[in-house]
C-alpha cells in the first residue's frame, strides 16, 4: 500500500460564478454549495462566509476545522468512518488544499466549544 498526497497550495478564496479552482485561487458559487450541504435533513441552517488571516473577526462556537481533501484514486475516501463509508485506507492519492481550512459552527452545547478571535482591542 502507497499513498500520495498531492498538495495544492491555495493563495485565496473567493465568491464567484462557478466553483472552480484555478491558479492556486477557489471559486464558489455560493449556492450551490448551500444546496448541496442543505440537502441534508439533519442541518437546520447552512450559510458560508469566506474569512482571511490578519481580518479582524469571531467566529463561535466552533465545532470543527477540517483541511479540504478529496481522494482521487484507489480505496475508500476522505475521514473513513466519518464522511466516508469504513474501508481500508492508506493508498492511491488525495488531493488536498493547504492554506484552506472549513470552519463549523452550531448551537452551544457545553463548555467544550472553541473560538477563533482576532478582533483587536478598541479601547
Amino acid at each position: 500500500m502507497r499513498l500520495e498526497i498531492g498538495n495544492i497550495f491555495i493563495k485565496d478564496i473567493q465568491f464567484g460564478e462557478k466553483t472552480k479552482l484555478e491558479n492556486g485561487i477557489i471559486s464558489i458559487k455560493k449556492e450551490d454549495i448551500i444546496e448541496a450541504i442543505g440537502n441534508d435533513e439533519r442541518i437546520k441552517k447552512v450559510d458560508i462566509h469566506i474569512v482571511r488571516p490578519g481580518e479582524e473577526v469571531r467566529i463561535i462556537p466552533v465545532k470543527d476545522v477540517i483541511e479540504p481533501r478529496v481522494k482521487v484514486s484507489g480505496n475508500g475516501g476522505i475521514f473513513p468512518g466519518f464522511i466516508s463509508k469504513t474501508d481500508t485506507v492508506g493508498d492511491g492519492r488525495t488531493h488536498v488544499l493547504k492554506g484552506a481550512a472549513v470552519v463549523t459552527t452550531g448551537s452551544i452545547v457545553g463548555f467544550q466549544e472553541g473560538i477563533i478571535d482576532n478582533v483587536r482591542n478598541r479601547s
